[in-house]
């Protein structure tokens, strides 16, 4: 029983969470569940942690690149959008439509984009947030065209 409600509250804690937005520079942390994926994760946590997506390009060039990703792909809910700096979206998966909340934020005083991607819904995401992080490393790798 106390196993059931543990899962139970880790699970809650995913849909209920609040965490999100920047909050002192930083994006905010994910929950114990593992269906999340952070570049500012505790620096030892190996089941949330990523690295901030590197780029070469100005600042304003990587945001225009991953928001026009964003607004050109479908099944994609803009829930907030800073220009330059913070964007907030929605992802649904094809199949079921499961929510996924994804944030990029961008600092003005580096070259690198700190991401955070976390299933709204379930446990366990099966490496889903780790994916779409690699995508957003590709969009923003790319060099100029």
């Amino acid at each position: 029983m106390e196993a059931a409600l543990g899962v139970f509250f880790i699970c809650c804690m995913s849909v209920l969470s609040p965490f999100s937005g920047v909050d002192d520079g930083e994006l905010r942390g994910c929950p114990p569940s593992p269906n999340c994926v952070s570049s500012q994760s505790m620096k030892y946590n190996f089941v949330h942690k990523v690295d901030p997506i590197m780029y070469s390009t100005s600042r304003e060039e990587a945001y225009k690149r991953i928001s026009k990703y964003f607004h050109e792909s479908e099944n994609i809910y803009i829930s907030e959008e800073k220009e330059g700096e913070y964007i907030r979206i929605i992802f649904f998966t094809k199949v079921f439509r499961f929510p996924d909340r994804v944030e990029v934020y961008f600092p003005s005083d580096k070259k690198e984009a700190q991401v955070r991607s976390q299933s709204i819904l379930g446990l366990w995401d099966i490496f889903a947030n780790r994916r779409r992080v690699n995508v957003f490393r590709e969009i923003l790798s790319k060099e100029d065209s």
